[in-house]
């Protein structure tokens, strides 16, 4: 059975729909799952999303993920969100903890810049 984070990066990299995405959270005992029209990644937001080798990369629409199950739909420009979704700490840690799924890839942010990629298949926190 698949890990939850790796059934959502399968979902932001189009491997799979909304309501196979929504079995396979169930199946594997999720607590959630995503309702159209709230997180929702269209075939042509798919089409507008691209990630490369260095999370400044990513452009596009994602899902930020900040432990509460919700899992927002996000856009994402130069590798940076719309907006803070944390604060970044004097130490370089943030306040609370938060990733952003994009395109099968997720990444760590650090206020509204996304850091290090992190995937599930190597072990995201």
């Amino acid at each position: 059975m698949k890990a939850i984070h790796e059934i959502v990066e399968d979902y932001t990299a189009g491997e799979a729909d909304l309501e196979a995405t929504n079995a396979a959270l169930a199946e594997a005992g999720a607590a959630f799952s995503f309702r159209p029209g709230q997180n929702v990644i269209t075939d042509e937001d798919r089409k507008q999303t691209v990630v490369g080798y260095y999370p400044e990369q990513a452009n596009g629409y994602g899902l930020l993920d900040t432990g509460t199950g919700s899992m927002e739909k996000v856009k994402v420009a130069g590798g940076r969100l719309e907006y803070p979704v944390n604060q970044v700490q004097p130490d370089g840690g943030t306040n609370m903890a938060a990733y952003v799924i994009i395109c099968g890839k997720t990444y760590e942010v650090f206020g509204d810049t996304l850091g290090e990629a992190r995937s599930g298949k190597e072990g995201r926190p």
